[in-house]
């Protein structure tokens, strides 16, 4: 049931400092703050400080003392990273590129014959349940346990020396070709695409829009990952040869097309203050985050197609490491929405376990079971709708 929480006249700073452990106090709206203050990140930075305060005062009051506010990893911007945790990062990546398949059975194989290393499982696992983890109700749940499996892969299987990064959409909204993340060094998440001239735009039927051409479209030339063989995919890149299969071996480059349309178009600060905080209902957050609702992209969707090539690609997105660190940004925002009425929020949940209910399908529960194929075990719904639950044990900076 919806309910009204409403306050009227309170002030930005007055709703920060009333929401700190008070359940009954309402979250912001974008109406608090000023055009500029939404436009410039000022907003963004002020309901992040005010999240973070509610997330520790809940820890601090819960009864447990394993994980706590102090101890918990903090994720953080990869371009606040120090250069050689950033080449630890990309140097496990690989590491995990290079490495056999480990939960892929000899039994298993012939059905998969394009997963050939560990990092290909992952990326089969996110093809396997493409239609039961996006527009479903454990959308943000499932995908935040597939980048933590992740994670603790590139530390334990591959001796990163850090937590998993985020890419913060709203920092590169002017040119993101140019960003740190793509400049192509040894310290960056690798090169953009090689740049292929005298491309016209591609209209994308089901959103009704007219895609420009990217900055690259080749593939990524320098850095990190300009070496890679990517295995698996695409399924359904549009203007593109796809395999005919879901498991298809199809060795090739990893391809970039840097495209600044997205990100100014989906993914501002703008853009991300106003979903996270005029959408007070999951339901209504979810939907327009993943491009259900008015946005025809939202936010999921402007930074996979800002990325190009693998990132288009609604499958076999995981082929491309960009998104590993896109989706720490995603459980970032999910992260902050919760925290900013965590009494309300925290095990908030909506919809089915398949993409749109097609086919119909049960709403979900907290007792419901998320699969994990070749990454993980399965794991309980509920145990990861918390940064602190299940085995979590992170914040973000």
């Amino acid at each position: 049931m919806r309910f009204s929480t409403a306050v009227t006249g309170l002030t930005a700073a007055t709703v920060v400092s009333a929401q700190v452990g008070v359940s009954g106090a309402r979250a912001p709206l974008t109406s608090d703050y000023t055009a500029t203050e939404v436009a410039d990140g000022t907003a963004f930075n002020n309901v992040s400080r005010m999240a973070l305060e509610n997330m520790q005062y809940n820890i601090g009051h819960r009864n447990t003392t394993s994980c706590t506010y102090d101890n918990a990893e903090q994720r953080q911007e990869w371009r606040t990273l120090p250069a050689a945790t950033r080449k630890s990062f990309t140097d496990s990546i690989t590491c995990l590129m290079d490495m056999p398949p480990t939960h892929m059975t000899a039994e298993e194989a012939p059905g998969y014959p394009g997963v050939k290393s560990r990092y290909d499982e992952y990326v089969a696992t996110h093809i396997n349940y493409t239609y039961n983890i996006h527009d479903t109700a454990d959308f943000f749940a499932w995908h935040r346990t597939f980048i933590h499996f992740w994670e603790q892969d590139l530390i334990n299987l591959c001796g990163y020396t850090g937590v998993l990064p985020y890419w913060n959409w709203a920092l590169d909204v002017e040119a993101p070709q140019n960003s740190p993340l793509f400049s192509g060094d040894a310290y960056s998440l690798g090169s953009n695409g090689k740049y292929i001239a005298n491309r016209t735009d591609i209209y994308l039927y089901e959103q009704s829009i007219n895609m420009p051409p990217g900055t690259g479209g080749g593939c990524v030339y320098s850095g990190p990952f300009s070496n890679v063989t990517i295995n698996l995919g695409p399924l359904d890149l549009p203007n593109e040869v796809n395999v005919n299969s879901s498991f298809q071996y199809n060795p090739r480059c990893l391809k970039r097309d840097i495209n600044p349309f997205f990100l100014q178009t989906y993914n501002t600060y703008t853009n991300i203050t106003e979903t996270m905080l005029d959408n007070i209902y999951i339901e209504d957050f979810q939907d327009i985050f993943q491009g259900y609702g008015s946005s025809p992209f939202g936010l999921h969707g402007g930074g996979h197609y800002t990325g190009g090539g693998s990132m288009m690609d609604f499958h076999s997105s995981p082929s491309d490491p960009l998104f590993f660190l896109h989706h720490g940004m995603v459980d970032r925002v999910y992260t902050i929405w919760q925290n900013l009425d965590i009494y309300r929020r925290q095990t908030a949940i909506s919809g089915t376990s398949t993409l749109g209910n097609s086919p119909a399908s049960a709403e979900m529960t907290l007792n419901d079971t998320m699969p994990f194929g070749f990454v993980g075990p399965d794991v309980r719904f509920g145990d990861y709708i918390d940064t602190f639950g299940g085995d979590l044990c992170y914040r973000y900076d």
